[in-house]
């Protein structure tokens, strides 16, 4: 489907594959790159959302005031989101291999920073030096898997593993926050990393190749600086939306980004080696892949961000226990990323996301009613669970497809901008229904438990319309990938 995907937009500058058309499938690769960037990238994505339980503990034991430990998270947040599109950039220019152990590195010494602060401001400063090395290894990451793995069947199991991979450590991230609070201390939340970068780093060294290009390239620097300037002042915007949609700071700190990144793409028009690959974004496939990532993004963060409130706020459970409660939900996105590639190739990948986005739905509508019964939104919260790779796997595996080996660092970076800035946006706004809906339901006398439970049923509300708009993409990929299935197989006759 890879091929027939690239079909389609043959005549768009070339962004058919090499190799494709010609009847012959390259050799199959050694899985030890995926192991190396696949760790790595759950590592990443793990510690996005571990330190959410761990917050509590930190504030006490630092100690802590509420607005550092608001930025415990953001500062990752926003190093990670800002600069994914120039990390791209640097595995391109310096090579794949050595812009993810560098990145790996950075991350491993942000991490023994984190756990070993003495005060708030050091561990603001390891975060900002975590999202930093996040970035960098995210984006060298992806372009590894693009890279190595160019035999069809297998591009499609590697892309499904490290899609799958981000999910899961997303999802599991509140699990193991929980339990390493609960029975040590929560500096192994980051130090935990140590060993985990350690054995990625010496696989990677071991597995995989330069991926340097022949010709030197700059970085571009100055664009590159307004790009993540820009992308900077799009993440800070988002954060701040947690201080309510009425904020201004937030406003205008999204209105300078649109002004920063239009400045860059105007720039960027008829470079033929660009930073922003702007050319993928008027291929449809490409853009509507994009804004597919953005929408499950807010998906996963969402309902992830609303199952934490509602069995703590609404129930009073434990970290710990509110981790293991979202466990059915992280291994069902574990099961269903095996059998995805499967479902792949019997539906295609627009048909697979359509299904993942229904699922979504269902889930979705059964948390809309604000279950008394934890059990029941157990149950809900694993069928969203279910979607979640089978949205994630075929949207990079669409996008993905009109990368260029030479671009494959600026192509999946800009792909996973739209995901960080969908998960940014899905807590902002998300949070904000959650918070202004128990606000007014506590201002009208209701019970704090029962007043949760309402303003997670109105948040499970806004992430009902998300997969409803994911599945309205769904239904165009599956039109446009069915005609370059058409296409390529009249061509070939």
């Amino acid at each position: 489907m890879t091929e027939a995907i690239s079909l389609v937009d043959a005549k768009q500058e070339n962004d058919r594959e090499p190799g494709q058309g010609s009847g012959q499938q390259p050799p199959k690769a050694s899985w030890l790159p995926m192991a190396a960037v696949g760790v790595a990238q759950l590592m990443v994505m793990l510690d996005s959302t571990v330190v959410n339980v761990a917050l509590p503990s930190i504030g006490s034991d630092l100690p802590a005031d509420q607005t550092a430990l608001q930025w415990t998270i953001s500062a990752y947040v926003l190093m990670y989101g800002s600069l994914l599109l120039f990390g791209g950039r640097v595995a391109d220019v310096i090579g794949r291999r050595r812009s993810f152990l560098s990145g790996l590195g950075l991350f491993a010494v942000a991490s023994i920073l984190c756990g070993a602060a003495g005060n708030q401001e050091l561990l603001i400063a390891g975060r900002v030096l975590q999202g930093l090395g996040a970035a960098v290894l995210s984006a060298a990451a992806l372009s590894i898997v693009v890279t190595v793995y160019q035999n069809e069947e297998q591009r499609k199991a590697a892309l499904a593993t490290w899609s799958g991979l981000g999910v899961i450590g997303a999802i599991l991230g509140a699990v193991l926050g929980g339990l390493i609070v609960s029975a040590a201390s929560w500096r192994w939340a980051f130090l935990i990393n140590i060993p985990i970068t350690l054995a990625s780093g010496i696989i990677g060294l071991r597995s995989l190749a330069p991926m340097r290009s022949d010709v030197r390239r700059p970085l571009r620097l100055p664009t590159a600086f307004l790009a993540t300037l820009g992308l900077a002042c799009l993440s800070f915007g988002l954060i701040r939306l947690h201080d309510g949609m009425t904020s201004p700071t937030a406003w205008i700190s999204m209105g300078l980004s649109v002004v920063l990144l239009a400045i860059v793409a105007v720039t960027e028009l008829g470079k033929s080696d660009p930073l922003l690959p702007l050319h993928l974004l008027r291929i449809p496939t490409y853009w509507l892949s994009s804004l597919g990532l953005l929408l499950a993004a807010i998906v996963m963060m969402g309902s992830s961000y609303l199952a934490s409130n509602y069995f703590q706020g609404a129930h009073d459970m434990s970290a710990f226990a509110t981790g293991l409660s979202m466990l059915p939900m992280g291994l069902a996105a574990l099961v269903f990323a095996t059998v995805v590639p499967n479902l792949i190739a019997k539906v295609g990948p627009g048909g697979t996301y359509l299904i993942g986005a229904l699922t979504q739905i269902a889930g979705a509508a059964v948390l809309v009613t604000g279950p008394s019964s934890t059990v029941v939104a157990i149950l809900a919260l694993t069928v969203i669970g279910a979607g979640l790779p089978t949205c994630f796997v075929p949207l990079y595996g669409i996008g993905t497809a009109h990368v260029r080996p030479e671009e494959s660092g600026v192509g999946s970076g800009l792909l996973n901008t739209f995901n960080e800035s969908g998960a940014a946006l899905g807590i902002a706004v998300i949070g904000t229904v959650l918070a202004a809906s128990v606000d007014g339901e506590l201002k009208s006398g209701t019970a704090a438990p029962e007043a949760m439970t309402t303003g997670v049923g109105n948040g499970f509300i806004a992430v009902g319309i998300c997969a409803a708009l994911a599945a309205c993409i769904a239904v165009g990929l599956h039109r446009l990938t069915r005609a370059a299935q058409a296409g390529a197989q009249t061509t070939e006759s």
